[in-house]
């Protein structure tokens, strides 16, 4: 009888092992897919999304298409994308500005609850924002900022619900600042408002930093990190941190890609795979490791921790600085 048992587990646990098999092979990568980037072409989002799809495209040989959906503050690409078939068709490439964006309340789902989590990407480069401000101003070093923004309003550009926004409000608290935020688009649009007098200063990212400050238009003052005040950009790495500079403001930012909720789990993996692949391939490093956004993918399993813990750390600050809708 003992030996009947056992021979039938062992027949049960086969037949699963043959099911898993079955259901990996019957997994495959849709023949056109569709990446929602809810950012404007030319900035870092947008430079990513492509640079990866690519290299997957090549690989795999489906056809992807990168659509530039900026609509709604970009709720209409995460819910172009939440609302479409479990195909993997239309899946969205977006970053910890949507787990904001749901924190704050300006979009009422969540990416770990409302979405298929497919991967995640932890940025190589530590160093993920510059704090600028127009080089007409004077304000050259972060001592001289704080000093004007004590005595002064300081017009912050941000999108609201934003990195930009939240890493302005974490400076008002942590500095003592008088900031006025003032709502100016995307970074790529920041920037413009930065240049042309608008506002005062601005957070963006690397990529876009450098291009500014070698045209000598903005002062580059400050640097956000991960939290050691030993690290540097290797894009920038002539400015402090703003840790080293004995403000502890840090920051942590995830690249991410999602499908519809109701998405098969093998499916999911096999995306993630390709991901995981195309972020190691010297095609799409050649075009990110200049640009200081080159990633690494955490494992598919790791993902959906990492977001849940991001948006556990969000939520509270949110609320202290008074951002929640």
């Amino acid at each position: 009888m003992k030996k009947t048992k056992r021979f039938l587990v062992s027949l049960l646990l086969l037949a699963m092992a043959m099911m898993m098999t079955v259901a990996c092979a019957e997994a495959k990568m849709p023949k056109k897919i569709e990446i929602q980037v809810p950012a404007k072409a030319g900035g870092g989002t947008d430079v990513m999304a492509r640079a990866l799809t690519q290299e997957i495209g090549a690989q795999s040989g489906t056809k992807f298409t990168v659509v530039n959906n900026t609509d709604g503050a970009g709720v209409v690409a995460c819910e172009t994308v939440r609302n479409a078939k479990a195909d993997g068709s239309k899946l969205l490439a977006f970053h910890t500005t949507m787990l904001i964006k749901s924190a704050t309340g300006v979009y009422d789902k969540k990416a770990t609850e409302d979405f298929k989590v497919i991967a995640v990407g932890v940025p190589n480069e530590k160093v993920t924002y510059f704090l600028l401000t127009n080089s007409n101003s004077g304000l050259d070093s972060m001592e001289k900022f704080v000093e004007y923004a004590k005595a002064n309003e300081t017009k912050m550009g941000i999108e609201t619900g934003g990195q930009a926004h939240i890493l302005s409000g974490l400076m008002a608290e942590k500095a003592g600042l008088n900031l006025r935020y003032v709502e100016s688009g995307s970074a790529t649009e920041q920037l413009t408002a930065l240049v042309g007098g608008t506002v005062d200063a601005v957070f963006v990212n690397g990529n876009q930093a450098k291009q500014y400050i070698e045209a000598g238009k903005v002062f580059c003052i400050a640097a956000v990190g991960d939290g050691n005040p030993a690290t540097r950009s290797s894009i920038l790495p002539d400015v402090p941190n703003m840790q080293e500079l004995g403000y502890d403001i840090s920051w942590n930012l995830y690249n991410f890609i999602l499908g519809p909720a109701s998405m098969d789990d093998e499916l999911a993996k096999l995306i993630w795979n390709y991901y995981a692949e195309a972020a190691k391939s010297d095609a799409v490093n050649e075009i990110l490791v200049p640009a200081g956004m080159d990633m690494e993918m955490l494992p598919y399993e790791e993902g959906l921790a990492a977001l849940k813990e991001m948006e556990e750390t969000l939520d509270p600050v949110i609320e202290a600085l008074g951002l929640k809708q």
